[in-house]
């Protein structure tokens, strides 16, 4: 009985440099082998396969019948492994990215372009919150996260994709869009339309702090909706309400106007990100290194 499933890739590859080289020597320099090794090698596969493979003439080594027969198949299943290892490398793969619902769309376009620069990633985007998006991390279920923050968070190796002020969003027949600047004095008796705390705590903490530190305390309004077009509708369907947006993340038209704050308006900064030990770190380094020098991207660490 012969043991074929002891035949191993590099049994065939040494197979058949020997039968295009003609001789040990010559087979052992190409592949870089000592001759004694290569000989045992080949006779190792002649027992394997039950058969000789070769005649060891004075001028050489001649394939037998059987040989001609192995070599023709292995040289096929050889050139079929190259190719196959050709197009496994040069595939492209999916890349998970969580994307926080604040996230305007021109940042999503700005990370498509990021990782289509690579060459081998599609992206997938996943809606999740900033907090969920840390744990889903950790996890494994995304690679990447667009996250919106202000503060410093352990543990994440990250990409800046945007670091604006906040305006004020209002219906553009409010009151308040006669103002080309708002001061915060002219905000007096707004509500705020808010978001709930529990998807980006801090960052929500961080704002309302600032906005109480200039005199403004507002009532919440507060809808547990990720849609922009839901956001809008409150807008426009009540009195004395303004939410906060970057003025890049504010869609035109559809009623709105968007205004600056005249003094130190908070802030908010997206990243990209991913954990700082993970497998994707590496990329993420490779990636900020090939943008840095893009508009408003630039690499480091919260």
């Amino acid at each position: 009985m012969h043991d074929h499933q002891g035949v191993e890739l590099r049994h065939l590859r040494y197979f058949v440099t020997v039968a295009e080289e003609g001789t040990m020597t010559e087979a052992a320099r190409v592949l870089r082998i000592a001759q004694p090794s290569l000989s045992q090698q080949i006779s190792a596969l002649e027992r394997r396969v039950g058969a000789p493979l070769f005649h060891r003439r004075p001028t050489g080594m001649e394939l037998t019948e059987g040989g001609r027969i192995l070599y023709a198949s292995a040289c096929r299943a050889l050139a079929e492994i190259e190719s196959s290892l050709v197009q496994a490398r040069d595939a492209r793969r999916s890349v998970q990215v969580g994307v926080c619902g604040s996230a305007p769309e021109h940042l999503l376009t700005r990370v498509e372009r990021i990782f289509d620069d690579d060459g081998s990633l599609d992206v997938e985007f996943a809606g999740a919150d900033s907090q969920e998006q840390l744990d889903l991390l950790r996890t494994g279920a995304l690679a990447f996260g667009v996250m919106r923050v202000f503060h410093a968070v352990e543990g994440l190796a990250t990409l800046t994709l945007a670091d604006e002020p906040l305006g004020v969003v209002l219906r553009s027949d409010h009151p308040l869009a006669d103002h080309a600047v708002l001061t915060w004095a002219d905000l007096a008796g707004q509500e705020l339309l808010w978001f709930p705390a529990r998807r980006n705590p801090r960052f929500a903490d961080y704002v309302l702090a600032h906005l109480a530190g200039h005199g403004w305390s507002p009532r919440l309004h507060i809808i547990d909706a990720r849609s922009q077009a839901l956001y809008r509708h409150h807008l426009r369907n009540s009195q004395n309400l303004v939410t906060l947006r970057a003025g890049n993340g504010t869609t035109a038209g559809a009623g709105m106007a968007w205004r600056p704050l005249a003094s130190d308006p908070p802030r908010e900064r997206f990243i990209l990100a991913t954990l700082d030990d993970g497998p994707s770190a590496g990329l993420l380094a490779h990636l900020g290194t090939r943008w840095s020098s893009d508009d408003g991207v630039r690499d480091g660490r919260i």
